[in-house]
């Protein structure tokens, strides 16, 4: 017989039964406000974390910057200055989530959601400005071999420095949670710039601690370490934030999933020119879906909003779809091979871009702008214009050709690699 009382559970269901109870007691620290794409309900989200910030940074401040000053030591001061600088981060959170909650009106058609980027923006430009500042002044404490002062307190210092170390990673643990809920790039920047200053305290408290046994230049040293993590911190965050601004690619896991949908699309055979605008609360993705040529406009039209509702659920991005002919892409490709085959013989043309091919019931018309010396007389141009049309013409099929030309010039972004290639 065996008693089952005693039969003890798995490990991976202990394991994993931990884990949950983990994500509970998360989620109750972390309040529910509603529709996290709501920019009001993101704005509770954003003040409720730039509250506690303010209030938990406003304490350490007070704290470090008078045990700095108490023992004169720049790496502590650097870092009370760090803590201060998140207190003015916590500000400029609540300014950006105040003004990306406003509705879009005509000047501003999809909402202000990209204010949250110019608000990371501006935290990461106060991040190099605060750490290149500390910076000159633990260079001048090396040269000057200006040590701390009051050491018979230097290690309780130094021990109370890093103890406070573990708020600051309560409160980066706890704006990483609510950056992720709400899926916001300021919030998760506003975390690491906690989880900086995690470290830097850390280092702080250790370099007092040495400072205490006779070596003051630790403390300028790790001043400068302090002051280096905080402008680096500020370079990623100005790279982030600069990179939705300018605009930027979609990642691969968001084209996996958009390519997965459509493969689970009735009618669409694939897609191709996916792109992504991010303007904070409201995405939208382009893309082109491929259909069968003989596949009826009714029918192409319920594909693409098909494609579109189950993107959206996927997502919950909004979509914009073009429909492509599956024949007719295809064939748009072969002839733009079989062009490109016949320019890359010519000698006279450095580099070519730019081929369009737009069908049309009588002929195609072919618009093209090749690369040749700047030097090259009109009349060769224009001898080069009726050679290159008869030979199209030959290989290609009735066609109209319209080219521009452009004068080669010294590094040219446009055709530097190709010209290489053909020089080599």
């Amino acid at each position: 017989m065996v008693n089952n009382s005693k039969i003890e559970k798995p490990l991976t269901t202990d394991f994993i039964t931990s884990v949950a109870m983990a994500k509970s007691e998360k989620s109750r620290i972390i309040p529910s406000y509603g529709n996290i794409n709501d920019p009001v309900v993101r704005a509770k989200y954003g003040y409720l974390e730039a509250t506690i910030s303010i209030v938990g940074n406003t304490a350490l401040f007070l704290l470090k910057l008078f045990l700095g000053l108490f023992i004169n030591s720049i790496a502590l001061i650097a870092d009370a200055f760090h803590t201060l600088s998140d207190v003015g981060t916590s500000g400029v959170v609540i300014f950006g989530f105040k003004l990306a909650k406003q509705p879009s009106d005509i000047e501003h058609p999809f909402g202000h959601g990209r204010v949250e980027y110019i608000a990371t923006l501006i935290i990461a430009i106060l991040l190099v400005i605060t750490g290149v500042g500390f910076i000159q002044q633990s260079i001048e404490r090396i040269i000057n071999n200006i040590g701390i002062i009051n050491q018979e307190f230097a290690i309780i210092i130094g021990i109370i420095i890093i103890v406070s170390s573990i708020i600051k990673e309560a409160m980066a643990r706890f704006s990483f949670a609510l950056g992720e809920k709400i899926n916001s790039d300021v919030l998760i920047a506003d975390a690491w710039h906690h989880r900086s200053d995690v470290f830097a305290s850390i280092a702080v408290g250790i370099s007092i601690i040495a400072s205490s046994f006779g070596y003051p230049f630790i403390d300028a040293i790790f001043g400068i370490i302090v002051s280096f993590i905080i402008i680096y911190v500020g370079i990623n965050l100005a790279r982030t934030s600069s990179n939705f601004l300018v605009g930027q690619a979609p990642d691969n896991q968001l084209i996996k999933e958009i390519k997965e949908v459509a493969s689970q699309t009735k009618n669409v055979k694939g897609i191709h020119d996916i792109s992504l605008h991010d303007y904070g609360t409201t995405k939208i993705v382009t893309l082109h879906a491929e259909v069968d040529d003989n596949l009826s406009l009714e029918k192409a039209h319920k594909t693409a909003d098909e494609l579109e509702k189950n993107i959206q659920d996927k997502t919950k991005y909004s979509t914009v779809i073009h429909i492509d002919p599956t024949e007719t892409l295809k064939n748009i490709k072969d002839k733009k091979r079989v062009i490109e085959a016949l320019l890359e013989k010519q000698k006279e043309i450095k580099s070519f871009h730019k081929i369009r091919i737009i069908h049309t019931e009588e002929k195609d018309n072919i618009k093209m702008h090749l690369v040749v010396d700047e030097k090259m007389p009109i009349h060769d141009s224009h001898t080069l214009c009726n050679q290159l049309k008869t030979i199209l013409e030959k290989k290609y099929g009735p066609c109209k050709l319209d080219i521009h030309f452009d004068p080669c010039i010294k590094n040219c972004k446009i055709c530097t690699i190709f010209c290489l290639k053909r020089t080599n």
